[in-house]
C-alpha cells in the first residue's frame, strides 16, 4: 500500500511539473495584461506604453495597459500580488511599491510578493532651483539650508515615495534643516518648485531637463557618476556631499512563483524593447537609460534599496501614513 500510495504522489508530482512545462511552452496563448500602478499620462505610464508595441510583437500577443491608480502605487501592487502566476499579469513600477518603508499596512509582503524580472529604464534625479533664485551651486544652497535664519523649503509627491527618500537622504548627509513639504503627486511639486514656492527641488530627469534654462535651473545629478543625459552637470557627491547616491529605475515583475522559463520570456520581449532604435531614441529623449538585468541582479538591487530606505527611514523616524 504504501508503494502504491509513493507512485501516486510522485505521478502527481509529475503531472503538475509536466503541466507547467506545458503552459510554459505555450506562453502566451491570450492577452497579456501590463498593470500600471499610476495615472495614464505620467511617467510610469510612459514607460509602459514606450515597452508595449515591441513586447507585444515579440510575444506574440496583444498587451493591454491597466492602469489602477491609488495609495502611491499601492494598490495596483496588491492587484498583481493576488493574480494568478502565469506570465498574464505583470506590473512596471518604481521602486516605492516594492521598496518603501512608509505606507500603511498593505495587504502583500514587500518581500515575498513578487517575482522581479529587470529594470525597464534608470534615470537620475536633478538637484534644482527656480530660475529666479540667487543660489547658483550647491554649496550655496547648503549653506543657506544651514542658515537659522533662512527657511528652504523642498517638495516631494508623497511619503515614502523615490523623491521622499532621495530628499531626505540629501538632508540628512548634507547636515541641513530643509523644509519638507509632501504633495499628492509630482505636479504640484514641480509647479512651485518653477514658481519660487520651493527653493529647490529633486526632479526626475524628464521633468529637469524639459525645463532646463525655462524656469529651473540645474545645480547636480544625483548618481555616483556624471550622466550621459547631461554630462556638463556635476555629481551632487562632488558639489559638496560626498558618498551620495540615488538613482530612479522603473521595473518590471510578476507575481511570485511565474515559472521561470515564462519570466524568461517575458525578460527576452523587454529587450527586444530596448533594443528597438526607435524606442531607445525616445526613451533617451525622455531622460530614461533602457537598463537590462537579470532576474537575480534586479532581485538584489530591489533588497538593497529596500534594506536602505527601511535604515534610513528608521534613522530619521519617519512614520508610515
Amino acid at each position: 500500500m504504501k508503494s502504491v500510495a509513493s507512485s501516486v504522489l510522485l505521478a502527481a508530482v509529475l503531472a503538475t511539473t509536466a503541466g507547467g512545462a506545458c503552459a510554459a511552452d505555450e506562453y502566451p496563448s491570450r492577452i497579456v495584461k501590463l498593470v500600471v500602478a499610476a495615472p495614464a499620462g505620467g511617467g510610469i505610464d510612459i514607460v509602459a506604453r514606450l515597452i508595449e508595441r515591441v513586447m507585444s510583437q515579440n510575444l506574440g500577443q496583444k498587451i493591454i495597459i491597466d492602469n489602477r491608480v491609488g495609495a502611491n502605487g499601492f494598490l495596483g501592487a496588491a492587484f498583481v500580488a493576488s493574480a494568478p502566476p502565469d506570465g498574464y499579469t505583470i506590473f512596471t513600477t518604481v521602486s516605492g511599491p516594492v521598496t518603501n518603508p512608509l505606507n500603511a499596512p498593505i495587504s502583500y509582503d514587500v518581500e515575498t510578493a513578487f517575482q522581479p524580472i529587470s529594470r525597464v529604464m534608470a534615470s537620475p534625479f536633478f538637484l534644482v532651483v527656480p530660475q529666479s533664485s540667487k543660489l547658483q551651486t550647491v554649496a550655496e544652497l547648503i549653506a543657506a539650508g544651514k542658515d537659522p535664519n533662512q527657511v528652504i523649503r523642498y517638495g516631494h509627491p508623497g511619503l515614502g515615495t523615490v523623491t521622499h527618500m532621495a530628499s531626505v537622504l540629501f538632508n540628512k548627509m548634507a547636515g541641513t534643516k530643509f523644509v519638507d513639504i509632501p504633495y499628492r503627486g509630482s505636479a504640484g511639486q514641480v509647479q512651485d518648485t518653477l514658481s519660487g514656492e520651493l527653493q529647490f527641488g529633486l526632479l526626475a530627469a524628464p521633468d529637469a531637463l524639459s525645463r532646463r534654462n525655462e524656469g529651473l535651473r540645474i545645480l547636480a545629478v544625483s548618481t555616483a557618476k556624471r550622466s550621459i543625459l547631461a554630462p556638463d552637470v556635476p555629481t551632487i557627491a562632488e558639489s559638496g556631499v560626498p558618498g551620495y547616491e540615488f538613482e530612479l529605475w522603473h521595473g518590471l515583475f510578476a507575481p511570485a512563483k511565474t515559472p521561470r522559463p515564462i519570466i524568461e520570456r517575458i525578460r527576452g520581449a523587454l529587450a527586444a524593447a530596448q533594443e528597438d532604435q526607435e524606442t531607445r531614441a525616445r526613451f533617451l529623449a525622455l531622460g530614461m537609460v533602457p537598463t537590462l538585468d537579470t532576474p537575480e541582479d534586479f532581485a538584489a538591487l530591489v533588497r538593497e534599496q529596500r534594506t536602505k530606505d527601511s535604515a534610513l527611514a528608521k534613522e530619521l523616524n519617519l512614520k508610515p501614513q
